[in-house]
């Protein structure tokens, strides 16, 4: 992976790399400088971590190590360095590079890595009303909430099309009006002073399990957190469904109607033929709300 400019002109130690996809919400958190990322765990959706060593010219250094957890049972985890700088938070107070005029439908005059590429789920783009609130914590919405500081994001890319949003009920991509180009993959690095150790910590304690990563000048990683369905969706009128709709079961309360997302087919290498799954975005303060019982 190339890393857009804006991550790769830091003049910070880069410990990591990292990429987060699939059915998650992130929400840059400015009181505590940190990105929050919601995971919520469908039956079919894998929370996987992958981790690959990198050397100073960003070549693997061995075999990836991946770690899957599948019984739902991690509440949340922390990633963090311990020399991590966060020099960066006051050039980018929202945590990446989001301009104030953003505008989908001129896509051509926009950053193609601003954070604005995600659509907002407590925003009114989506034409489901006003939003009300994030959902209560509940056995029966397992969420896995990740904490990353000293991080830096920006979305790799926009789609290649625009995709329609259309109500959820209607299960038909013609009902839908056209929203314009959404974000791809959401890319970032931890950014350090000085050589130390990438740390994961998670709750329950032995819920889940990575050892503490070692960086320095000559090392560093990539970091893959990825919650991706494993089954096929079928195409229809030449759209795929996106993971849209789920947002409204597990993570936000609106008054209005929820809505479908449709997209063209996926071409990406590392998915199966899919929809628009990539994360959206919440403007809200924090999304602690959708763990704390």
């Amino acid at each position: 992976m190339t890393l857009p400019p804006v991550l790769a002109s830091r003049t910070e130690l880069r410990a990591a790399e990292l990429v987060i996809d699939g059915l998650a919400v992130l929400c840059f958190n400015q009181s505590r400088n940190y990105w929050e990322v919601a995971y919520p765990r469908k039956g079919h959706h894998k929370l996987r971590i992958k981790i690959e060593a990198l050397d100073a010219d960003d070549l693997p250094i061995d075999a990836p190590l991946v770690y899957e957890e599948v019984d739902h049972s991690v509440r949340s985890f922390n990633i963090s360095l311990t020399d991590g700088s966060e020099t960066h938070y006051d050039e980018f107070p929202e945590g990446g590079p989001r301009a104030d005029d953003f505008d989908r439908s001129t896509p051509d005059e926009n950053d193609p890595n601003d954070l604005g590429w995600m659509i907002d789920l407590a925003g009114d783009e989506l034409g489901h009303g006003n939003f009300q609130g994030l959902k209560p914590s509940h056995p029966s919405r397992p969420i896995s909430l990740a904490r990353i500081r000293h991080s830096l994001f920006c979305t790799l890319k926009p789609e290649d099309e625009d995709v329609k949003i259309a109500p959820r009920d209607a299960n038909d991509p013609d009902e839908g009006t056209v929203l314009g180009r959404t974000n791809t993959e959401i890319v970032g690095v931890l950014l350090a002073n000085g050589p130390g150790e990438i740390k994961f910590e998670f709750d329950p304690p032995g819920s889940f399990a990575v050892d503490p990563l070692r960086y320095e000048e000559n090392k560093r990683y990539r970091i893959e957190i990825i919650n991706e369905d494993d089954e096929l969706h079928e195409t229809t009128k030449g759209f795929v469904r996106g993971d849209l709709r789920l947002f409204y079961d597990d993570i936000i309360e609106v008054d209005g109607e929820p809505q479908d997302l449709w997209a063209r087919p996926s071409t990406s290498a590392r998915v199966a033929p899919d929809g628009d799954c990539h994360p959206p975005d919440f403007s809200g303060e924090t999304l602690e709300d959708l763990i704390t019982v």
